[in-house]
């Protein structure tokens, strides 16, 4: 675990070849402990973003851009040169950003439960309004957003206790900067395009953020891999983890071996 203040907190996990994780909103290293358990061939770099887990909330504004910096910040400290990115959501956005950086050596960039688009002008609304709750009482933005996360939540009302626990610990500052950067987001679908066979899509059936058939037409018209779980929404990683872990792999391998 890292304790230098002038970067993010990360942690390392197995050797191999270097694979950098990037959780989602609300979400923390701790996201993929199961995930990592089931990829035997690669170095796991599980960096927390600003004001998430044990990373430090910057005095600057949180953007898209800064939260990024801070992430090649964090890498250049860790020292790795060529390596592949799996993002989260809020890990996605971020991994198209740092893809943008043609200094960067990556290979793959996996975007799991995540998109390349901007937020239409309802979002941006919506992102107001729920920053306003979470400035009145985190705890009930908590309670109701992450479960609507899950397609099925009845199933999975420990992952999801866990997560309300562990977000109740970030700071409501912290919650609502990191609203407000994705709300003031670019669109990157033109980066997507760019990365095409680099760049791979795993997609919910019933993922109550991103549409299914929106984001496989993307997929198609930047000619990245689409890959589609059924019958899960946002949270692939707790509601099939084999899964998950069975794609991972075999995008990965190739690289392992390089």
């Amino acid at each position: 675990m890292n304790k230098n203040l002038n970067t993010l907190n990360y942690r390392i996990v197995g050797e191999g070849y270097p694979v950098v994780f990037l959780h989602g909103f609300l979400e923390s290293n701790a996201m993929w402990r199961k995930v990592i358990q089931g990829l035997p061939n690669i170095k796991a770099i599980c960096i927390e973003l600003p004001g998430h887990g044990e990373s430090i909330l910057p005095k600057e504004d949180l953007s898209l851009e800064l939260i990024t910096q801070w992430v090649k910040i964090t890498l250049e400290h860790i020292g790795i040169e060529k390596f592949s990115i799996v993002g989260h959501s809020l890990g996605g956005y971020t991994a198209l950003h740092l893809a943008e950086d043609e200094h960067l050596k990556l290979n793959q960039v996996v975007l799991l439960h995540s998109h390349p688009w901007a937020d239409p002008l309802a979002k941006k609304s919506d992102r107001n309004r729920v920053a306003k709750i979470v400035q009145y009482s985190k705890i009930l933005f908590l309670k109701e957003a992450i479960p609507s996360l899950y397609h099925k939540p009845e199933r999975f009302e420990t992952q999801i206790n866990h997560l309300i626990e562990d977000a109740y610990n970030m700071d409501e500052e912290a919650i609502v900067q990191t609203l407000y950067a994705m709300r003031d987001r670019e669109d990157k679908t033109g980066v997507l395009k760019i990365l095409g066979k680099k760049a791979h899509v795993i997609q919910g059936e019933f993922d109550p953020l991103i549409d299914a058939g929106d984001m496989l037409k993307t997929a198609e018209k930047t000619g990245v891999n689409y890959r589609l779980i059924k019958d899960i929404g946002h949270m692939g990683h707790d509601e099939s983890t084999d899964e998950v872990v069975t794609l991972l792999n075999q995008i990965l391998e190739q690289q392992s071996y390089k």
